[in-house]
């Protein structure tokens, strides 16, 4: 056999043996995606879908009710966004209300998980006691909220009371206006602060105590320690803990639902809240639509904005 033909039967080998993994790794793909196909057709049919659907709805005219919708373009973008439209108002009644939630969220979870991991008692206990608000129905909690706040048997004020507040000078909570946004921004501070807290305690436990044994050796006192150590290490958990907090600042609905409904005086309408009021109050379907849609790309702004600018002072180890 001359030396052609030996490379021939070389290759047709060398294919043969490819040919196996090749195949396998076809096969491994394949399974993959049957195992995922049940989780993907939920989220088709539940999320993607529904808001294909919502895009189209915004460009038209539907109370809900008629079996007609009429074409308008980008007239409900318009009104959405004229000067007399509530959508800005209620905007900035959502950014009022994350810049209570945000930073008291992050500030109070961090110390919270530096108490806890000096703990040596108990210590699961009460990193699951603090957790427990993080998986209780929200209907649940702004019940319970809505006594804690209510100014005649609520407790807050007779705390308060007891502490030589007239009664004529106690809050009113959830019915003055200036109050009430702050107010649900504690609530929604004390559901969440378990999850963060969480987040926080994993981020400590993954620094190297090596790294404070050194700087303690070389005289670093415990605060020159945190903000040198503690602080660029935890800057990984610290960035997704704050985009998880700013998506949720955009997503609060629940407790506006059950225990203000945008009251007083529209004080906390938010966003979202806006979205059901005008598809199930005043059956304006493709105003809620354009809003819907609105409130994602916002968020999706957010996201560009934090990816950009937040991750280059993210510190990986």
């Amino acid at each position: 056999m001359n030396r052609r033909g030996w490379r021939q039967r070389i290759s047709a080998a060398r294919g043969a043996k490819l040919e196996g993994p090749a195949r396998q790794k076809i096969l491994n793909t394949l399974m993959a995606y049957f195992l995922l196909s049940p989780a993907l057709l939920i989220t088709l049919v539940f999320v993607y879908l529904p808001s294909v659907y919502v895009l189209r709805l915004s460009f038209y005219d539907w109370d809900l009710l008629s079996p007609t919708q009429v074409y308008v373009g980008i007239n409900n973008f318009l009104r959405l966004f004229s000067l007399e439209s509530e959508f800005w108002p209620s905007l900035f009644r959502t950014l009022e209300y994350g810049a209570v939630y945000l930073p008291l969220s992050v500030i109070l979870g961090l110390c919270l998980a530096l108490a806890l991991t000096k703990i040596r008692i108990l210590q699961g206990f009460f990193q699951s006691l603090y957790f427990l608000p993080s998986v209780t129905s929200i209907a649940v909690l702004s019940v319970v909220w809505s006594l804690i706040y209510n100014p005649q048997v609520g407790p807050l004020n007779r705390i308060l009371q007891l502490l030589g507040v007239q009664a004529s000078n106690l809050p009113q909570w959830l019915n003055d206006p200036d109050l009430a946004i702050p107010a649900l921004a504690v609530m929604g501070i004390w559901q969440t602060l378990g999850f963060v807290t969480l987040l926080f305690i994993a981020g400590l436990a993954n620094i190297p105590k090596v790294y404070y044994d050194a700087a303690y050796v070389d005289g670093a006192g415990r605060w020159s320690a945190f903000w040198k150590i503690t602080f660029p290490l935890l800057s990984p958990v610290l960035y997704f803990v704050i985009f998880m907090l700013l998506i949720n600042s955009f997503r609060v609905f629940g407790a506006v639902a059950i225990m203000t409904r945008g009251r007083p005086l529209g004080s906390t309408n938010v966003l979202l809240y806006f979205v059901y009021q005008q598809a199930f109050r005043f059956f304006d379907a493709g105003l809620a639509s354009a809003a819907s849609w609105t409130v994602f790309i916002i968020i999706l702004l957010f996201v560009f904005l934090q990816t950009k600018l937040g991750e280059r002072r993210v510190f990986y180890q």
